[in-house]
């Protein structure tokens, strides 16, 4: 399944990568690319093994906060 997670701007490419590195580690992300420009998350996961608000809380926990 594919999910695209809109955040509150993000203030600097570091932000991004935190994002995308902690999103690519959690068991049952496939693929995860942050948008810097665009304060997006574009995740590729297998839903059998993690859920869309698992993706949102790993955000929520770095101190991000998620828009839609």
């Amino acid at each position: 399944m594919k999910k695209t997670i809109q955040m509150e701007e993000l203030v600097c490419p570091m932000c991004a990568q935190k994002i995308e590195t902690a999103l690519r580690k959690a068991d049952g992300v496939i693929d995860a690319a942050v948008l810097y420009n665009a304060s997006k998350a574009k995740v590729e996961f297998d839903e059998s093994k993690i859920t869309p608000e698992d993706l949102t809380s790993i955000i929520t926990n770095l101190g991000y906060e998620v828009i839609g």
